[in-house]
This record gives structure tokens, sequence and C-alpha cells, in this order.
């Protein structure tokens, strides 16, 4: 038995099959499912560097080019397989500017204190001093109200930090959620597979052969002589102080998922 604790969101996703991107057939199917009009040859990663001239960090990249256009990751908290790819918090301000301009030339006095209002009075090319400009790369899909980023500053770093932005909040508020990427990617993986919102990852996986086997306690992990407190821990996005530790058996196409040093979900590759 050869147990792996140093697991990354990119290593999970390839042992549950992604192991290469997409082919344009599987593309076009997904994006005619979003009605989009992207390119079918093409792609999420090469749109996005055609539009912006921009890499992304590699961890990030990596995991995007394997995910894009798979159901998959259609309820997942990060964008690859719904109707939007990273895009830059510029665009939404831009955006509600341009959606809110009329009011305002009507009554300026009324938006003096209002931040695009404010925004809308200064060259784009100043807002740095105002507001930082966040890659934004996905949001939480069960409400839809907070959008998680990468400060433009940071998009050069190997695994930079990742932030969260609450709509009802300051544009100005971004507040950071994990200090890397990659523990960002594992909670999301973490959550997609536990089923915490949505089960829409595991129903494709069971129809791929892959079995979900829950235990209430961790008897399991003992009888594999699995070391718990080495298993790679990861957050949860959708539960306060809530985590998850894992480890993959590659050989044996398992993976051990912990929830709060409680519970088991053992996913396994049924023959």
């Amino acid at each position: 038995m050869a147990i792996q604790y140093n697991v990354s969101a990119v290593d999970i996703i390839k042992m549950l099959g992604c192991t290469k991107p997409v082919s344009k057939e599987e593309r076009k199917e997904q994006r005619d499912n979003c009605q989009i009009a992207w390119p079918i040859d093409k792609s999420r990663m090469e749109i996005f560097e055609e539009e912006y001239h921009q890499k992304l960090p590699p961890m990030l990249d990596e995991f995007l080019r394997l995910a894009s256009d798979r159901p998959l990751f259609e309820t997942a908290d990060i964008w690859a397989a719904d109707c939007c790819f990273p895009y830059f918090s510029y665009e939404d301000i831009e955006q509600w500017i341009e959606d809110d301009k009329e009011y305002w030339e009507e009554s300026p006095e009324e938006y003096e204190d209002e931040e695009h209002y404010q925004l809308s009075k200064i060259p784009r090319e100043q807002w740095k001093e105002h507001v930082p400009n966040y890659l934004q790369i996905g949001s939480d899909y069960a409400a839809g109200v907070v959008n998680y980023g990468i400060c433009e500053t940071d998009l050069e770093k190997e695994n930079p930090p990742v932030y969260y932005l609450h709509e009802a909040g300051s544009i100005k508020d971004w507040k950071l959620l994990t200090n890397t990427i990659s523990e960002f990617l594992g909670g999301i993986v973490c959550d997609m597979l536990s089923g915490v919102q949505y089960s829409t990852a595991q129903n494709i996986l069971e129809e791929d052969g892959w079995e979900f086997c829950e235990f209430e306690n961790l008897d399991q992990l003992a009888q594999r002589q699995i070391n718990l407190s080495a298993m790679e821990k990861y957050p949860s996005f959708y539960e306060d102080e809530v985590f998850y530790r894992l480890c993959i058996e590659a050989d044996k196409e398992t993976l051990y998922l912990v929830s709060d040093d409680k519970e088991l979900l053992v996913i396994q590759k049924i023959e």
C-alpha cells in the first residue's frame, strides 16, 4: 500500500480522470449548454491569455486547463464549467459606472459619497491609488454573493494568496481567504467531493464507476495504517471552522477524505 499524503488539488482531479484538457467535442457540448459564443477550438485559458495578455499562477493555470468545460465542476465555486472565466474586478466597476451614469447625471449631488461615482470622476489609470484590481476566479455557487480573487500585484507569485469580496461590502473590502492558491483549490475540491452543498460531482463520478462510502468514525484509517495527522489539510468554504484531511492510494484509485477529524468518506474506482 502506497499512501500519498502530500496531495494537491491537481493530484486529486488527475486521479479522478482529469488527466488532460477536454476535447473540442466535449468543449462544444459544455458551451452549447451554457449558450455562450466562445470559440470551441480554444480553451478558457487560451481565451484569457489572448484577452488580457496575462499568465496565471502555474498551479491555477494547470488546474483550470484540466478542469475547464467539465460537468464535474458545474456547481463548484471555481469558474471552470459555468459561463464565466477569470476576469478583473475593474471590469465590474466599469460596468457599474456605465449602468448608473444616467442616474448620476440627473442628480449628481445624491451620489457624491458613492464609490463607483467617485471612481468615475478620475482616469482609470488612477484607480489603483484608491482600490486594487483583483483577478476574479470564482464565486460561491450556492448564493452568488461572494467573489474570490487574486490581487493583480500577486499574479507573478508562484502560490499567491486568495481574497474574497462580499457584494454587500465596499469594493475596497477584499479580505484574505487563504494564504495560498493551493489551499484555495484544495478546499474547493474537498467541498465539491464531500457534497456539502451539491451532489453534482458525486453523481457524475458514480456514473463513471466511482463508489462513495461514508463512515461515521475513522476506524477504516486505522485498519489501513493511515496516519491522520500526516494527511493534507484543507479548509471548507461553507462551514466555519470545518476542515478536511485527505490522502490518496493511487495504485488502488482510492481517496480518503476526513471531515473535521470525525467522519470519513472513501472514494474508490470500482472495476
